[in-house]
């Protein structure tokens, strides 16, 4: 019997080779044990499986959060930008607008995440010292979608941490789940002891392995 890749997914382990051998256990009458026992671990593995897809799931739901709140956050620095250009008089190089945005507002938008954080954390510190209210009214705005941010960027790296954890669960379990694969093998193999070839019926045919390919010979090396 060849056993089913290693690398080979859950759902595939499940769907293909662990169904096509829980069908033939539950035809045989004389098997009843075994095909009730192989059921136990097909449905450990696949509630591993099915957590670890929530988890996937769970994990891009956060990261579409994250990127919302990452919009909100620019649209907010954004309309900042063009009120402290407008009294910079559309001048980008106005020490007055350079105080704010060094290295123009779409360097902050633009940065990785925590970087934009830690920007947008500057600007805010400069507000609160902004004598003009009609610029100082944008502090709170601001404040409000960076914290919007960070709590989303905290939620997506619980999140990952969550499916990192759950993908681990799958991979133990597969073990398993190939190690009473193969032992309903020895025992089927046992009980045709006559036969043993027998057992390999009770299994669904897996690909043999490729053998590597042979090296390619080297080029001559030129003088």
């Amino acid at each position: 019997m060849h056993l089913p890749p290693s690398a080979a997914s859950g759902e595939t382990l499940l769907n293909e080779y662990g169904l096509y051998h829980l069908t033939r256990l539950k035809a045989a009458k004389n098997l009843q044990d075994m095909a009730g026992s192989w059921e136990k671990c097909q449905n450990r593995l696949k509630g591993r499986v099915d957590s670890h897809q929530a988890a996937q799931a769970g994990t891009m739901t956060a990261m579409a959060v994250r990127d919302g709140e990452d919009t909100a956050l620019d649209d907010a620095v954004r309309a900042f930008a063009l009120a402290v250009l407008q009294k910079a008089n559309n001048n980008r190089k106005a020490p007055f607008y350079l105080n704010y945005f060094p290295q123009g507002w779409s360097a902050v938008v633009s940065a990785p995440l925590e970087n934009e954080i830690q920007k947008v954390g500057v600007i805010l510190s400069k507000l609160a010292e902004e004598s003009d209210e009609s610029l100082s009214a944008y502090a709170g705005p601001i404040r409000a979608a960076m914290d919007s941010l960070t709590a989303a960027m905290d939620a997506h790296r619980a999140a990952l941490e969550s499916e990192l954890q759950a993908y681990g669960l799958v991979q133990t379990e597969k073990i398993n789940w190939f190690d009473t694969y193969k032992l309903n093998h020895r025992t089927l193999a046992q009980m045709f002891y006559q036969d043993p070839k027998k057992a390999d019926t009770y299994f669904k045919p897996a690909p043999k392995g490729k053998k590597p390919a042979a090296p390619a010979p080297e080029a001559p090396v030129k003088a």
